[in-house]
C-alpha cells in the first residue's frame, strides 16, 4: 500500500509540475514584439490597443513593468515595423522579399507576419463593405477568421453588419455583446448601440441595452440615444416585429423632438404609426408636417390613404394623383381610388374632368385594374361600343375572368352573336362565369344601372341633373379607334353555337406539318377539323356550368379531370403595364386596413414602406 501511495504522489507532482511547465511555455508563446515596438515609439494609444488585444487572447497575462524603460532589441527589423505603422504594406513586402534575397534563410518574426496578414484581411473586408458585398465578407470572416478583433471596433462593426445582412444574426450578435463586454471606450460603446440599431431587429438591441451601465443615479449610458431607440422601437411595431405600442412617455419625448427638429423622418414614422392605430387626425397632422419638411415622396401614399378614411377623397385622389410619378405605389392608388367609385351598383355621376384625369392616367399606367372599371362605367351608362374598347384593353394589359366577361356582355348588349360565341367557346373551361352567359337569361346576367337600351335617354337625364349643370351629358372617352366594328348578327342562338371549334390564339404553338416542303419557321395552324371541340382541364379551375349533365371537360395535361377547390387562373400581366412593376397587383385605396407597415432602417430613418393588401 505504501509503495501505491508513493507511486500516486509522484504521479500528481509529475503533473503538477507540467502543468507549471506547459503554463510557462504559454506565457513564453505571447509575443510582445509589436506591443515593446509601439511602447518605444511612444505610441501610447497603440499600446492600450496591442495590450488590450494580448489580454484578450491570452487570459492572465498582464503588461510588463518595464514595457516603458525597456528597449526592445530589435535590430534590423525595426525598418519593417516602421513600414507596417505607416500602412505601406506593399513596402513591407518588398523589403521582406529583398532581405530574403540577400539572407537566404531569414524570416520576419511570427508576430509581424501575423499582423501582416491581419491588417491584409481588414483592407480585404472595407474594400467589399464599400461594394456592399456582404456575403464575401461573411465568407471572408468565416474562411480566414482575425481572432481577437474586437481591438478594432470599426472592423468589428463591419464584419457584425456583413453577418446581419447574410441572415446570420446569431454571429453578428455574438460580435456586438463582444465589444460591449471588452471596450470601456464610452463612445465606441455607443457608436456600437447604433451600429446594432442598424443591423438587428430591435428585440436583439433590446439585449444589447441589458448590458449597458448605469450612473448612480440609475440613468441608462445610453439615455442620449433615447430618440435613436424609439425610433427602432416604432419601426419595430409597424414591420409586426413588437406587439403593442410604444410608451406613453416614452412617445411624447419622441413627438416633441418631431416637432422641435427640421427632421421629416421623425415626423413620418409617427404618421405611419397614428395611421396604423387608426388615429387619424393625428397621422394626418404626421403626413403634413412631414412632407412639409421634404418626406419620401411614399408619404403622399400614406397621407392620401388618411385623408380617404377621413372622407376627403377628392383630396385623397389629388394627392395620390400629383405624386403619382415619384412612386408608383401612388400611380397604383390613385387608380384603385377612383376605380372604388366608377365600380359601385349604383352609378354615380362624376365630372367630366375627373374622368378625363382618371382616363389619361390609366392609358400612361397601362393599368389593366382603371381599364376595366372604366368598361363598367361605361356600360352601365349604356355606352356598350366604348366599354367594348375598354374591356379589350383591359384585356391585353391585365387578363381576368371579369375582363373578359365585360366583352362578352358587351358585345352581347352591341348583338355581335358571332364575336360573343366565339368569345365563349374561347375561354371555355377557364372561365366557369363567361359560360355560364349560356345558361342565364340576359336580363340576369347584365344588370346594373343600364338594364336595357330603352332607358338610356332617361339614365342620361338623371345623370345630368345630379350634375347640377356641370355637363350637358356624361361621356366615358374611348382608348382609342384601335377595333373595327363588326356587322352585328340577330340570328338565335342555336346547339351549333356552343361549343365550337375556334382558332388558336397564337397559331405558332402548332409544330410544322410533317412533309411539308416550306422552310419557314412558321408553323401552320391545324385545319378547322383537326381543332379540339372540347376543352380541356385547366389547373386552378372550378367546375363549368354544363358539367352537371353528360358533357365533361377533357383531362388536363396533368391528367387532372376533376375542378380545382380554388381557382388560380391569374396570368401574369403584360410587360409595360403598371401591373408588371408592382408585386402587388390589387392594391386598395379603400380597404381599412390601411398602410400596415413602414420602418426605419437604422439611425437615419430611411423608409421601408409595404403597400396595402387586399
Amino acid at each position: 500500500m505504501p509503495e501505491r501511495l508513493m507511486s500516486l504522489r509522484a504521479s500528481l507532482l509529475a503533473l503538477v509540475l507540467g502543468c507549471g511547465a506547459a503554463l510557462s511555455a504559454q506565457a513564453q508563446e505571447v509575443d510582445e514584439t509589436a506591443l515593446r515596438y509601439y511602447a518605444a515609439k511612444g505610441q501610447t494609444q497603440r499600446v492600450e490597443a496591442e495590450a488590450r488585444r494580448l489580454a484578450g487572447l491570452f487570459p492572465g497575462w498582464s503588461m510588463p513593468e518595464d514595457i516603458w524603460s525597456a528597449r526592445l532589441p530589435m535590430g534590423d527589423e525595426e525598418p519593417l515595423w516602421a513600414l507596417y505603422a505607416a500602412g505601406d504594406l506593399d513596402g513591407l513586402k518588398r523589403a521582406i522579399a529583398q532581405r530574403q534575397t540577400t539572407e537566404p534563410g531569414w524570416l520576419p518574426s511570427d508576430d509581424l507576419l501575423r499582423k501582416v496578414k491581419r491588417r491584409e484581411l481588414r483592407e480585404q473586408i472595407m474594400s467589399k463593405a464599400a461594394k456592399a458585398q456582404w456575403f464575401a465578407i461573411c465568407d471572408l470572416a468565416s474562411e480566414r477568421p482575425i481572432g481577437g478583433f474586437a481591438d478594432d471596433a470599426a472592423l468589428s462593426w463591419t464584419i457584425a453588419e456583413g453577418y446581419a445582412r447574410c441572415d446570420r444574426r446569431a454571429e453578428a450578435m455574438s460580435i456586438f455583446s463582444r465589444l460591449l463586454q471588452r471596450s470601456t471606450d464610452a463612445n465606441e460603446r455607443r457608436v456600437t448601440i447604433l451600429k446594432a440599431l442598424g443591423a438587428l431587429p430591435m428585440a436583439d438591441v433590446e439585449r444589447l441595452l441589458e448590458m449597458g451601465q448605469k450612473t448612480a443615479a440609475g440613468v441608462s449610458e445610453f439615455s442620449d440615444l433615447a430618440n435613436d431607440l424609439t425610433r427602432g422601437r416604432i419601426a419595430a411595431v409597424l414591420r409586426g416585429e413588437r406587439e403593442g405600442s410604444i410608451d406613453a412617455a416614452e412617445l411624447a419625448a419622441f413627438e416633441t423632438y418631431a416637432e422641435t427638429s427640421q427632421e421629416a423622418g421623425a415626423g413620418e414614422l409617427l404618421a405611419w404609426l397614428a395611421l396604423r392605430e387608426n388615429r387619424l387626425d393625428a397621422a394626418l397632422k404626421w403626413f403634413q408636417m412631414a412632407r412639409a419638411r421634404g418626406a419620401d415622396p411614399i408619404s403622399a401614399h400614406g397621407l392620401a390613404q388618411t385623408l380617404w378614411r377621413l372622407g376627403k377623397r377628392r383630396e385623397a385622389e389629388d394627392v395620390a394623383f400629383n405624386s403619382r410619378d415619384a412612386v408608383t405605389a401612388n400611380m397604383i392608388l390613385f387608380i384603385d381610388m377612383f376605380e372604388s367609385q366608377l365600380t359601385k351598383e349604383t352609378l354615380q355621376p362624376i365630372e367630366p374632368e375627373r374622368l378625363l384625369r382618371y382616363v389619361k392616367a390609366t392609358l400612361e399606367a397601362r393599368s389593366g385594374e382603371g381599364a376595366q372599371a372604366l368598361g363598367w362605367y361605361a356600360y352601365k351608362s349604356c355606352q356598350f361600343a366604348t366599354a367594348l374598347d375598354w374591356f379589350r384593353r383591359a384585356s391585353a394589359w391585365l387578363p381576368r375572368e371579369t375582363t373578359i366577361l365585360g366583352q362578352a356582355v358587351s358585345l352581347q348588349r352591341l348583338k355581335k352573336k358571332k364575336d360573343f360565341m366565339e368569345l365563349i367557346n374561347r375561354y371555355d373551361g377557364l372561365f366557369p362565369r363567361l359560360v355560364a352567359l349560356l345558361f342565364k337569361h340576359e336580363r340576369e346576367v347584365n344588370g346594373g344601372a343600364c338594364s336595357g337600351p330603352d332607358n338610356r335617354e332617361q339614365l342620361r337625364s338623371s345623370q345630368v341633373a345630379s350634375l347640377k349643370g356641370k355637363a350637358s351629358t356624361i361621356q366615358v372617352p374611348q382608348p382609342g379607334d384601335m377595333y373595327e366594328q363588326m356587322v352585328a348578327s340577330t340570328q338565335s342562338l342555336n346547339a351549333k353555337d356552343f361549343p365550337i371549334a375556334v382558332a388558336s390564339e397564337n397559331p405558332l404553338r402548332f409544330p410544322e406539318a410533317a412533309g411539308s416542303n416550306t422552310k419557314s419557321i412558321i408553323a401552320r395552324p391545324p385545319d378547322p377539323d383537326q381543332r379540339p371541340l372540347i376543352a380541356r382541364r385547366v389547373s386552378g379551375v372550378v367546375a363549368m356550368p354544363y358539367e352537371e349533365s353528360e358533357l365533361k371537360l377533357s383531362p388536363g395535361w396533368n391528367g387532372q379531370s376533376v375542378p380545382s377547390a380554388t381557382p388560380l387562373v391569374d396570368s401574369a400581366p403584360a410587360q409595360g403595364t403598371i401591373a408588371s412593376r408592382s408585386d402587388d397587383r390589387s392594391p386598395s385605396a379603400a380597404s381599412a386596413s390601411g398602410m400596415l407597415a413602414y420602418g426605419a432602417n437604422g439611425i437615419g430613418g430611411e423608409a421601408v414602406a409595404l403597400r396595402l393588401r387586399r
